[in-house]
């Protein structure tokens, strides 16, 4: 087994705690929530592809609705860079939040521990996120924060989801990172796309695009990524894929991946 995948093995003690948890409603304080992911994604860079094996497992504890939440985050990617055979990085992190939810959205903070790739030092990623809850097919968001450590570096992050559908979820963000003293400069745009098609089968598939422009190339990255995703608890009443994002765990929070892409 792969340190990712012992990694993945630990952090299921997290998500079971999160899924004995009930769907999270009004009125009905200390809930669990929590979800498992894994997936696979693929870098075109100027020096060749690098491919990545990654998972998350993060649980979610609300102490009231509306009110406070706190939430553990674990991830793990699996690095393999171009012309090298049998190697290698696994890029760790760990981390949490404290936020408040209610019916018009998310604000809260982040401290997130992190590895860069060719880096041997953990840093310590903190920083704000909010979304908004603009419509019932629309939500606006933003995040920025900084980095420090052997790596210094700020990031700031926008977007939005569209529910064209309550089991579809269709995201667009941008953003922007920077190492500083005179360091390189990344800025980023993603698209994305989330499908549940069975209600009470909390399981969707996830299909992203990213292009990645780093000012130490002269060419940008391409990122294609695919992935699982199985949610416990917060599904609301109807278990849809847009009550499991407004009522359970956030996933918009720490630093975005593509921020890593500095030290490629």
């Amino acid at each position: 087994m792969t340190r990712t995948g012992k990694s993945l093995a630990a952090a299921c003690g997290l998500v079971t705690l999160a899924a004995v948890g009930c769907p999270a409603e009004a009125g009905a304080p200390l809930q669990l929530s929590g979800i498992l992911g894994g997936g696979y994604s693929n870098f075109t860079t100027p020096g060749g592809d690098t491919t990545s094996w990654n998972g998350r497992a993060s649980a979610n504890f609300m102490i009231s609705d509306p009110g406070i939440n706190v939430q553990g985050n674990f991830a793990d990617a699996q690095l393999n860079y171009p012309g090298k055979s049998g190697g290698g990085q696994s890029l760790p992190s760990y981390g949490g939040d404290v936020y408040w939810r209610d019916y018009a959205g998310t604000f809260g903070v982040n401290v997130t521990a992190l590895r860069f790739p060719h880096g041997s030092s953990t840093e310590i990623g903190y920083g704000f996120f909010g979304e908004g809850y603009i419509l019932p097919m629309l939500t606006l968001r933003v995040k920025a924060g900084q980095v420090a450590g052997d790596i210094r570096a700020q990031y700031l992050s926008a977007g939005g989801i569209v529910y064209p559908f309550r089991s579809i979820a269709l995201n667009a963000d941008l953003n922007y990172g920077k190492i500083n003293h005179g360091g390189p400069t990344m800025r980023d745009a993603q698209l994305g796309a989330e499908f549940m098609p069975l209600p009470y089968v909390p399981v969707s598939l996830r299909l992203g695009y990213d292009f990645e422009k780093l000012n130490q190339f002269h060419d940008h990255i391409n990122v294609l990524s695919v992935g699982l995703r199985f949610y416990f608890g917060g599904g609301g009443k109807d278990n849809s894929l847009r009550s499991y994002q407004r009522n359970g765990i956030v996933t918009w929070d720490g630093p975005p991946e593509t921020l890593q892409g500095l030290t490629f």
